[in-house]
Parts: structure tokens; sequence; C-alpha cells
């Protein structure tokens, strides 16, 4: 018999040695993919605390008693800013809803001038909330300079405004380095805001940017400049088709008025603001007509009960002219076919194909 030749040593190291890169390459390769998967969700993380913290200071500095913004005009240098103010209840039915006081204290959290503490009081119920950004130091680029400063601004019919602007900056790992982002919007308190309807509120909101989009940069007030700016860090920061606000969408305009609008829904996500027709609860929602004239006649504002029909039919139709609701019975979201149509358009469909006024 013939003997069977076995694996020389030389050829077991040889072996041991290949087999060794060829797993240290793979430890590599997954490592960095977990690695990667962590630091891409402490962004995430990190992104959303400065966005669900930027949502609630411009949104109750909207609705803020001029009066009682102290100091009036903070800088950079300032550590305590308080307000007081009165915000519509908007988690539920409009028709259910009140108005509900509030007091907003934001602070540092302590001497470093490292981490924003926000503290929300509702003076209705004395329930409190309080907010601390970023949760973790490590992520704060603050460097003591207050995030909430102020400014004077002139209008065209001279009455003088002030506007605040909100800047979070944030700091987060990304891949193995450290990036760091600003979010910035500006507002302006607007005391008696919530006395007009949804459907104003829309239509008015909705009007202000269309019609930025036929101005010339230099032809704009203070104001107009202002809230092209906001409109455009919303696109610019990922939440719009374009970021050349020229060539917004209708639909990057809903997407702007949803951010600002947009209510708590019964999930915890964001819904359109709701209003009661015929006893139905309905999702209230503006659109308007690709490439038309900058009017206010030209947004319409539709609701169903669903929050979006890919075909943008509906049966329910605000006349804003009567300011009231028509209704048709005939079919359910299947009767005007709103893109393209002027409200002129849509009115004389109303009027004159069974639409019934809801009373």
């Amino acid at each position: 018999m013939r003997k069977q030749a076995g694996f020389s040593l030389i050829e077991l190291v040889v072996a041991m040695a290949v087999l060794a890169l060829i797993m240290g390459a793979m430890v590599n390769l997954f490592g960095s993919s977990t690695i990667s998967l962590h630091t891409g969700a402490k962004q995430e993380v990190v992104y959303e605390e400065a966005r669900l913290l930027m949502n609630e200071l411009k949104t109750t500095l909207r609705y803020a008693d001029k009066e009682s913004i102290e100091p009036e005009k903070p800088t950079l240098g300032t550590n305590e800013l308080t307000y007081n103010g009165s915000i519509w209840d908007r988690h539920m039915d409009i028709s259910k809803g009140q108005n509900k006081d509030y007091k907003i204290t934001v602070e540092w959290k302590d001497d470093t001038k490292k981490q924003l503490q926000v503290t929300y009081e509702n003076t209705t119920d004395s329930t409190k909330k309080v907010t601390v950004f970023p949760k973790d130091i490590k992520n704060s680029v603050f460097e003591g300079r207050f995030p909430i400063t102020a400014e004077s601004i002139t209008l065209n019919d001279s009455n003088t405004v002030i506007i605040y602007k909100i800047a979070l900056p944030l700091q987060y790992e990304l891949n193995g380095k450290m990036k760091t982002q600003t979010l910035e919007t500006k507002v302006v308190p607007s005391e008696g805001e919530e006395e007009l309807s949804w459907m104003e509120k829309l239509s008015k909101d909705y009007y202000d940017i269309w019609k930025l989009r036929t101005k010339k940069i230099s032809d704009m007030t203070d104001g107009e400049k202002h809230y092209l700016e906001e409109y455009k860090n919303f696109l610019n920061n990922g939440n719009g088709g374009y970021a050349d606000w020229k060539l917004a969408s209708n639909d990057d305009i809903r997407k702007f008025l949803f951010d600002k609008y947009g209510v708590e829904g019964s999930a915890g996500s964001k819904t359109w603001p709701t209003v009661s027709v015929n006893g139905d609860v309905l999702y209230i929602q503006p659109h308007a007509a690709k490439d038309l004239p900058a009017a206010l006649e030209d947004v319409v504002i539709f609701a169903g009960h669903e929050e979006l029909k890919s075909d943008w039919n509906t049966s329910y139709i605000y006349n804003r002219d009567e300011k009231v609701w028509y209704y048709n019975p005939s079919q359910k979201e299947n009767k005007i076919v709103l893109p393209g149509k002027t409200w002129a358009e849509v009115k004389s469909e109303l009027l004159s194909s069974g639409w019934i006024k809801v009373k």
C-alpha cells in the first residue's frame, strides 16, 4: 500500500496566515458597518431632538403675548428668556378645542452654558414639561451663545416689528468624524391669529408663500424676505423637492404648511388640522394649481376623511366667499378634481352640480 502524504508544517503555516488575513478583513468590514450604523443613529437622535425643540419654541413664540417677552430683545449674551402666551389646543377636533395659557422659560441648565433648559408650564392645568437640549452634553456646541436673538425691522407701512431668530447648533459623530449643523428659523409673535379659522389661516399663508414666487428680492419688504428665508431653510433641510425656492412645487408649499400647522394625532404622528362638518371629522388641506398668478383666490381649501387623496378628488370644498362648507352627497370622495383649476372654476362646479351648503 502507498503511504498517504499529509500537509507539511510550512503548508499549515501558510494556510493559517491566509485564513487569518481573510478573517481580519471580515471582522474589519462588519466592525465598520456596525460603527456606521450606531453613529448614524446618533445623528438621527440629535437631529430629532433639535427639530422637536425648534418646533416648540417657534410655535410658542408665534402665539406669545408680545408684552410678556422678557427681555424684549434677547442677545447672544442673554442667560434667560421668559414669555407667556395662549394657544389653541390642537390635539383634538377644532370644534371641541379650547385656548390654553402657558409660560415658557428658556435658560441655561447650569453655569457651563453647554445645555439649554426649556420649561413649558401649562398655566391652565398647572402641568409642567422640562426639555434639556442636547440631552448628551457631548453633542453640545453652544459655546455660551444664547440661541434666541431679536432684531427690529421696518415694514413698508412704517410700522416696526421684532423678529426672533432661533438657532440650535448640534454636533454628532458620523463615520468616525464629528459633524456640526445648525437649525435656524425666524418668527414674529402674532397675537390674535388664532381668531382666524383654519381655512383662513391656511389660505393666507399659502398665498403669502405663493406670491413670493413672482417677486424679485429687491421688491420684497423686510417681512417678506424673512418669511422667504424661513421657507428656504425648510426646503434646504431636506424637506422639499428643490433647493431653489423658485422651483418649489405645490407639494413643497404644502409640506411647509404641514410642518407649521400640523397637529399631533392619536397615534403620536402629525396630521393636518381637522374640522367637524356634517358630524364628520375631516382633514383640512390647501391646494393651488401650478403656475397660477399670485392671488389669494387661487388657493382652494378642501377636506376629506383621509389625509391625502392621490388623485386630489374631494367631496368637501370650503367656499371662502360665503365662509361655509359645501358637500356633495352623491359621491363620497370623487367629485371635483382639483389640479389645474382656479377657484372660479371650482366655485362654478359647486354652484351647478348638486353640491349642498352645510348649515
